[in-house]
């Protein structure tokens, strides 16, 4: 897992913390995890992993770093997890977006102050049956950019309108799930968001 609070920091999230956390749910799970927060630790453990999981922040603006991270991430051909803020790396890179499903949109996405949140099931997939809501506290991300191959999983309704924040995209190679939630510990005490975590790690690793 790459996490924040290293090469990438913002004062927002607590990026020790949820990664910790994000570490503890899929280890009780089976899963091994090695957590990194500067690029250069980041190196040397892709080539035998199956799965990256993203949990940073890119901020406001490319970060100096971002060329030296996508060449690591854009490399790496194990599944990718990403998960809340992380949709705001690499804002001038369509590569990215295409790979990730959608993004943040500065002066477009934005969030309501954090509270409850309630997800519902779009449509059906295995990985949402037996999970058709989730109820936790959270930042609730809305207008996210979604792209039209991205399989939205989870939505919210804000303003009248329904939002996507759990997606997964699949073009027959690396796998790669998407979800908002997660911008502090708290959000993931729901039972729902704990096995819909674990679930989205094992799909994206299973390519």
């Amino acid at each position: 897992m790459f996490s924040g609070g290293g090469d990438y920091v913002d004062p927002w999230h607590p990026f020790a913390e949820t990664s910790t956390e994000i570490a503890r749910l899929l280890r009780e799970d089976g899963v091994e995890v090695d957590i990194v927060d500067q690029l250069g630790g980041l190196d040397p453990l892709l080539s035998a992993a199956d799965l990256l999981i993203l949990n940073a922040g890119g901020g406001g603006h490319p970060h100096p770093l971002d060329q030296r991270a996508r060449h690591l991430i854009g490399g790496f051909e194990g599944g990718l997890l990403v998960v809340h803020v992380a949709a705001t790396m690499f804002p001038a890179d369509p590569v990215w977006e295409e790979r990730l499903g959608g993004r943040w949109v500065r002066g477009t996405t934005m969030h309501p102050e954090r509270g409850p949140l309630m997800l519902r099931a779009v449509g059906d997939n295995v990985l949402t049956r037996g999970i058709e809501k989730v109820e936790t506290v959270d930042e609730a991300y809305s207008w996210l950019r979604v792209s039209d191959h991205a399989d939205v999983l989870y939505a919210h309704e804000y303003a009248d309108a329904s939002h996507a924040v759990v997606w997964l995209v699949d073009h027959g190679g690396p796998r790669t799930a998407y979800s908002a939630l997660g911008h502090d510990v708290e959000a993931y005490e729901a039972p729902e968001v704990r096995d819909l975590l674990r679930r989205l790690a094992r799909w994206a690793a299973s390519a």
